[in-house]
């Protein structure tokens, strides 16, 4: 008997630790940002280096509240920390968050966020299933004709790839997040000031890559994009009010979004390609070579 319970105690125990484990890799729910241009750290500090940026209501993964201050997330396909005073943290959050992997053997898919809710179906490492939501510590996925839940222990969100084509792509939108909030100057082309294509030659220029300096020549610069092909480090330029020439470029950081220098908001920011008049005034892209 004192052998039984002994194997009894070492088993919880075992259970126990796994469980730890468990619930220390798990992610802690969703959210939306609330600000504009709001900056994804690689640690959690404001003197930590800028991976990417995001607009008001892109929404993300919280995987881990390390203070109150500072929330590691996953948004727009990227991994990093950002401040919790710009994001509006909710338990749970349908949105795309694209693909993401499983990582083990017969992980189960269950009809809701919980290990006592029924079982879909089950699915092994290196399946890939769309990700259309967060639910506390699970995602919400489509599989097979399915909605249902995975634990986030045993699914992995696919990072972004910058494409590096070239000048190094990535360099290049790591370069432009540097002059976020930059004032809009116009004629300007230094980190003082810039106008939109005075941040798109200055950007450029850094990586040794010289451009054309207007809006309007820059589209001679490169080679033609389709809207449909843009990749991070593209320039796409727009029409004017009256559609009547290009008369404003930015450059491409991916997810639908490009930075620029905007007159509108009066500094360097992130707009998407989707908002009423980016859409509407698109003009073209090109893709620069070194």
């Amino acid at each position: 008997m004192k052998l039984r319970a002994l194997k009894v105690l070492i088993l919880s125990i075992a259970i126990s630790a796994l469980m730890s484990i468990s619930a220390f890799a798990a992610n802690d729910g969703g959210g939306v940002v609330t600000a504009n241009g709001v900056n994804l750290r690689a640690s959690a500090g404001t003197g930590s280096s800028i991976i990417a940026s995001a607009n008001k209501d892109t929404p993300l993964v919280v995987m881990n509240r390390q203070s109150d201050d500072w929330y590691k997330v996953w948004v727009n396909g990227h991994e990093g920390y950002m401040s919790a005073n710009y994001i509006s943290y909710s338990d749970s959050v349908d949105a795309n968050f694209g693909k993401g992997t499983i990582q083990g053997t017969t992980v189960r898919l269950r009809a809701a966020a919980d290990t006592s809710s029924k079982i879909l179906g089950y699915y092994n490492t290196g399946a890939q299933l769309e990700v259309v939501g967060v639910s506390g510590n699970w995602y919400k996925v489509n599989a097979n004709g399915n909605t249902g839940y995975i634990h986030s222990d045993y699914l992995a969100l696919s990072s972004q790839k910058l494409n590096t084509t070239a000048a190094s792509t990535s360099s290049i939108v790591n370069t432009a997040y540097k002059y976020m909030g930059v004032p809009y100057v116009w004629a300007g082309t230094s980190p003082k000031g810039f106008d939109c294509s005075g941040f798109v030659y200055y950007v450029f220029g850094e990586h040794g890559i010289k451009t054309n300096r207007t809006a309007a020549s820059l589209y001679n610069n490169g080679s033609y994009v389709q809207r449909s092909d843009l990749q991070p480090g593209d320039i796409i330029c727009f029409y004017n009010g009256s559609y009547s020439y290009i008369g404003h470029v930015g450059i491409y950081i991916g997810n639908g979004q490009f930075i620029h220098a905007s007159s509108a908001s009066g500094k360097v920011v992130i707009d998407s390609l989707s908002s009423n008049y980016y859409n509407s005034h698109y003009y073209g892209a090109r893709r620069i070579s070194s």
